[in-house]
């Protein structure tokens, strides 16, 4: 008789720790489920899916690496399931020494999900990404307008959520904001320009091992949540979505993917954006879940469960590739219900 293997489900009482908990008590998962969380309100949230939940340190605290490796021992940890770019963040120098199985890539291609500028140097020769330059002052930013016409799109390279992002016209109105984003975070930020791309915004996540692509799909963002009050429109908190057909962006997904990381092994979530001719262009990718895995999972591709399966027990008995997911499947969040569902523009909200 085997041991009884442990998942542990990091910012577990965050929304997008809540949906992967969710996910496995959808799976009807018999592994022994402990969660971290960094505060009270959070652990108890978390408590009824969890068989423990550990109160640790935030990502951005300088002691969260010992702790969560310690913890990993303390709790024969079998696989964790890394939710937050804060400790991906802090994670990203030891990543390479962690024996314990993660989600996130290793540390090669953790650093290209981590930094959008690298990112983008690894995809340039592919022509899979908006036009982009790094800028530091006013002459950099006329330029990009020159070059990529205007508006541009200019942002932060480093940050969840669409850090530091908006829309510009004129130079006067980037470097505007960009001093007032280094006065408050200590000037450190590099800065890119993007080509702007206006149509529609799309996420293709995938869970590969040892370099093979186990299980895809694609979701579209609507609304954020306080979309109306953001200087971008982007908040990075998803208040509507849908799963669509990803089959015309799935080559370019998986490119993008093989340029940031030569042998992918974990989760990667890369975000698209259709420019003026419909033509969906990459705009960053993360390792992590990037949208809304609950709508993943109702639509029949169960992103933490089909980790699990592949990594821990090296089971994947279904194309889950391309053409899984159920297409039209809608989801809406709310700061005061539970998310709702509905199959079509026609079929009544449903709750999980």
């Amino acid at each position: 008789m085997t041991d009884q293997k442990t998942i542990l489900v990091s910012a577990c009482g965050s929304s997008i720790g809540l949906e992967v908990l969710r996910c496995l008590k959808l799976a009807n998962r018999t592994e022994r489920i402990i969660g971290t969380e960094v505060s009270p309100w959070g652990k108890q949230v978390a408590r009824a899916y969890c068989d423990e939940v550990h109160l640790i340190p935030r990502g951005d605290d300088p002691g969260y690496p010992s702790v969560i490796r310690s913890l990993f021992e303390a709790e024969r940890v079998s696989l964790a399931l890394i939710n937050t770019e804060p400790e991906l963040s802090a994670l990203y120098d030891v990543r390479d020494q962690i024996t314990t199985p993660l989600s996130c890539p290793a540390q090669h291609g953790l650093r290209a999900c981590l930094s959008k500028q690298v990112l983008h140097d690894r995809l340039q020769s592919a022509a899979i990404t908006a036009g982009t330059m790094v800028v530091d002052g006013p002459e950099d930013l006329q330029r990009a307008l020159e070059q990529f016409g205007s508006p541009v799109w200019l942002r932060c390279a480093v940050g969840p959520r669409g850090r530091g992002s908006i829309i510009i016209s004129t130079a006067e109105q980037g470097m505007f904001w960009m001093e007032y984003w280094r006065s408050r975070d200590a000037g450190d930020d590099v800065w890119l320009a993007h080509e702007y791309l206006p149509g529609r915004n799309l996420n293709w996540t995938s869970v590969w091992k040892e370099g093979e692509l186990i299980a895809a799909a694609t979701g579209e963002r609507l609304k954020y949540f306080m979309e109306q009050v953001a200087i971008s429109g982007v908040t990075g908190n998803v208040s509507h979505c849908q799963l669509i057909d990803g089959s015309q962006i799935h080559e370019t997904a998986m490119q993008a993917v093989e340029l940031a990381d030569p042998r992918p092994h974990g989760i990667y979530a890369v975000d698209l954006r259709e420019n003026h001719e419909g033509q969906a262009m990459v705009t960053e990718i993360n390792a992590r879940n990037a949208f809304r895995p609950l709508l993943f999972a109702q639509g029949q591709v169960n992103f933490p469960a089909i980790m699990i399966d592949s990594f821990l027990y090296d089971q994947s008995n279904t194309d889950l590739t391309t053409g899984s997911a159920q297409v039209g499947l809608e989801m809406v969040r709310g700061m005061d219900f539970p998310p709702l569902f509905r199959e079509s523009a026609q079929a009544e909200w449903r709750s999980v």
